[in-house]
């Protein structure tokens, strides 16, 4: 009598694979919409830059030195806004690098590169209505340089970054120990190239 009871209880019981089945598909189900809500909730570089108001700095500037050195600066974006490359042409000297947003660290990062094969890595804060990426450079050497460049706009035409040293602690010098002002360089026209 007891045999008829367990074989009606086994048939209407799911297939112990079938049960892992659908709690897989419901835990993958979560996971999903988890990664979903957070991917649309995640901020973007070009948000941070927007609610700061730092979006004048994108583009093409120029500047000469005391020395009569020209010094081209281009932020540009890229990756739909999740990036902007930074280019910095001298006569004998050339830097790239890229700027991105690292959420789980909640910093504005930079690493980049120059043509004598040294390298870069520092952080982006906004101050106000100022810029300020802090810095470390290694060249080839080992030798490694801290400095802050604070980035102000004067005009839509006009960019003013100052150089400050640097301390180990991030504290930046109380005066800086060069200011250039940049001038915004526009895209030339075809009429201009002939």
């Amino acid at each position: 009598m007891n045999q008829p009871r367990i074989a009606r209880q086994k048939r209407n019981e799911q297939p112990k694979s079938g049960r892992n089945l659908r709690k897989t598909l419901l835990v993958l189900g979560a996971v999903l919409a988890m990664c979903a809500g957070q991917a649309r909730a995640q901020q973007t570089l070009g948000d941070l830059v927007e609610e700061a108001g730092l979006n004048w700095m994108i583009g093409s500037w120029v500047t000469t030195t005391d020395e009569g050195e020209k010094i081209q600066l281009i932020y540009k974006w890229e990756l739909d806004k999740h990036l902007v490359t930074i280019q910095v042409k001298m006569p004998d000297y050339e830097y790239r690098g890229m700027i991105f947003y690292v959420p789980a660290k909640e910093q504005v990062v930079q690493v980049a590169v120059d043509n004598r094969g040294g390298s870069g890595k520092g952080v982006w804060e906004p101050d106000g209505d100022k810029a300020v990426m802090k810095i470390e450079h290694t060249g080839t050497d080992g030798e490694t340089n801290r400095m802050g460049l604070v980035h102000s706009k004067v005009n839509a035409e006009t960019m003013k970054m100052e150089l400050y040293a640097m301390e180990s602690t991030g504290e930046l010098a109380e005066e800086p120990w060069a200011t250039l002002e940049y001038k915004r360089q526009r895209p030339k026209t075809r009429k201009e190239d002939k």
